[in-house]
C-alpha cells in the first residue's frame, strides 16, 4: 500500500520494528485514514471538542496529549495574564496622559520610545534583552531559565507556578520565579504596550477635538473631570478590539519567548512539537489558540456594546 504524507510518517512512527503490511493496514484503519475525507473531518471536529486528542508519538512517546498540554498550559496562561494586564494598564494610562498633553516633552519622549518598541518584533526584543542580561558586567537579572539551581519546585496543585507558590506559601520560590520572569516579560510588555499606547493616544487626541469637550471646558469642568467622565470612555471605544486581541497575540508571542528564555510552557512545547513533526500535539495547540481568539473577539463585541450604548448585539 502506498501511503501519502503525513499519514505515512504518522503510521510508521506508531509502529515498532519489525512490522508487516497487515500491521500497516490495521493502523491505517485504526486512525480512520480509510474513511472518506468528510467523515475524517467530522471525526476530527468531534475529537477536538471532546478533548480526546490521542497520544503523542514523538514529544513524549505514547503519552496522553491532553495531559502533556495541561501540564504546561497553566504556566503560560499565568505569565500571559500578568503581561496582558500590565501592558494594557500602562499603555492606556500613557496614551491618555500623552494624548491630553499633546506635543509636550513627555508626549515626544513617549512617542519615540513606543515607536521603537512597536517597530522591533517581540522575538528580536527577546534576543536583545537576553543578550543584555547575559553579557553585562554586573548581571542584575538572569538571561534565561525560570528558577535558580538551588531552588526547587512547589507542590503541583494547579500546575501554575505562581499560584502554587501562593497556595502553599513558598514565598522564596515565588520570588525567585518572578525574578527570572523580569527579562522575558519586559520584552513582551514593551511591544504590547507600544501598540496600545499608539491607538489610545490617537483616539484621545481625536476625542479632545470634539465640540462637547470644548463645551465642558467652557462650563468650567476640570481637566481631571473631563478626562475621567468624557474622554476615557469615548477614547477606549475604538481601541477595544485591539486591546482584546492583545491576549492571544501575547500568548502566540510566548512561542518565541519561551524558547529564547527556556521557560517550560505551551510555547516551548509548540516549538518542540513543530521541530519533530508531532502533529498529535501541534493540532490541539493550534485549535486551542483559535478558540482563544474567538473568545476574545466575543469579549470585544460585548465590551463595545457595554461602553457604547449605540452598539447593539444581534
Amino acid at each position: 500500500m502506498k501511503l501519502a504524507c503525513p499519514e505515512e510518517e504518522i503510521i510508521f512512527q506508531r509502529l515498532t520494528l519489525p512490522f508487516t503490511q497487515e500491521d500497516i493496514d490495521a493502523e491505517y484503519h485504526a486512525l480512520g485514514f480509510d474513511q472518506p475525507l468528510i467523515i475524517q473531518f467530522l471525526i476530527f471536529i468531534k475529537i477536538m471538542f471532546t478533548g480526546d486528542w490521542g497520544s503523542s508519538f514523538k514529544v513524549v512517546m505514547d503519552s496522553d496529549v491532553k495531559e502533556i498540554i495541561f501540564q504546561r498550559l497553566p504556566r503560560t496562561l499565568e505569565i500571559t495574564i500578568i503581561c496582558y494586564i500590565l501592558s494594557t494598564l500602562i499603555g492606556i494610562k500613557m496614551g491618555l496622559f500623552t494624548g491630553s498633553n499633546r506635543e509636550k516633552n513627555t508626549d515626544k519622549i513617549s512617542r519615540i520610545i513606543t515607536y521603537v518598541g512597536i517597530s522591533i518584533p517581540p522575538f528580536v526584543l527577546a534576543i536583545f534583552f537576553s543578550q543584555m542580561a547575559a553579557y553585562q558586567n554586573i548581571r542584575i537579572f538572569p538571561a534565561f531559565g525560570y528558577k535558580s539551581s538551588t531552588v526547587g519546585n512547589p507542590p503541583a496543585i494547579t500546575n501554575a507556578r505562581i499560584l502554587d507558590c501562593i497556595l502553599t506559601g513558598n514565598w522564596i520560590i515565588l520570588g525567585d520565579y518572578l525574578y527570572h520572569l523580569v527579562v522575558p516579560l519586559s520584552a513582551m510588555i514593551v511591544y504590547q504596550l507600544s501598540i496600545i499606547f499608539r491607538h489610545t493616544r490617537s483616539s484621545t487626541i481625536g476625542v479632545y477635538q470634539e465640540e462637547y469637550i470644548s463645551t465642558a471646558f467652557a462650563k468650567g469642568c476640570t481637566e481631571k473631570m473631563i478626562l475621567n467622565k468624557h474622554v476615557l470612555r469615548n477614547a477606549l471605544t475604538p481601541c477595544i478590539n485591539m486591546i482584546s486581541m492583545g491576549f492571544p497575540q501575547i500568548l502566540a508571542g510566548f512561542i518565541v519567548l519561551e524558547v529564547a528564555f527556556d521557560l517550560p510552557g505551551i510555547g516551548q512545547l509548540f516549538a518542540w512539537a513543530f521541530s519533530v513533526g508531532d502533529y498529535a500535539v501541534l493540532i490541539p495547540l493550534i485549535f486551542m489558540l483559535a478558540i482563544i481568539v474567538l473568545i476574545f473577539n466575543l469579549i470585544a463585541d460585548i465590551a463595545n456594546a457595554i461602553i457604547d450604548p449605540r452598539i447593539k448585539l444581534t
